[in-house]
């Protein structure tokens, strides 16, 4: 499956969530996830970033399930992602090591879950980072990802007509905060 997806940043999420409900969108779910991120210096950019194309690993961590992560960086999105259950995060975290993967950072942030028709749609409030929506749909194939992003960004433009489109990932955004500091 590939994923599709746009990322937007948002100011006020009590509007963007007025306006799912007049559409039907439906609620799902709120969780908390927190995500160790890590880089392998062969997919890292000068600016310590994954390069286009490259992998990042994560072990996301919602309440007490765990799963280590592969993530192929497409930031317009439709990046392969495959991800395996963990019983023990150490176990991941040293596998990781193995594959090179050193770990750069958490990202945590509370999720506001809603669907609508093929849409999976979330209202995210970042530590650190500020308010983002995501509107997603998973894919079957490559050809499928043009129409699947054109279809994300008219519901975006319903749902929140304001929304600061970013191509970004949480972690390139947290990255240059780091180097900032640095």
């Amino acid at each position: 499956m590939i994923e599709v997806e746009i990322r937007a940043r948002i100011e006020n999420i009590d509007s963007v969530k007025e306006s799912l409900s007049s559409i039907k969108a439906q609620y799902i779910k709120t969780i908390k996830q927190e995500d160790r991120i890590f880089g392998n210096p062969k997919f890292l950019d000068e600016n310590t970033k994954i390069i286009e194309g490259g992998l990042s690993a994560r072990i996301r961590t919602v309440a007490d399930s765990s799963k280590v992560e592969f993530k192929e960086i497409a930031r317009q999105g439709g990046g392969v992602e495959v991800s395996a259950d963990l019983d023990d995060v150490n176990e991941g975290i040293e596998l990781l090591n193995k594959l090179g993967f050193k770990e750069a950072f958490m990202i945590s942030k509370t999720r506001d879950i809603y669907k609508y028709n093929n849409f999976e749609i979330a209202l995210d409030k970042v530590d650190k980072l500020g308010s983002f929506i995501e509107v997603e749909m998973m894919v079957n194939s490559k050809d499928q990802v043009d129409k699947a992003k054109e279809d994300c960004l008219e519901l975006l433009k319903k749902i929140s007509s304001e929304a600061e489109i970013t191509i970004e990932k949480y972690g390139d955004i947290m990255q240059n905060i780091i180097n900032k500091d640095i």
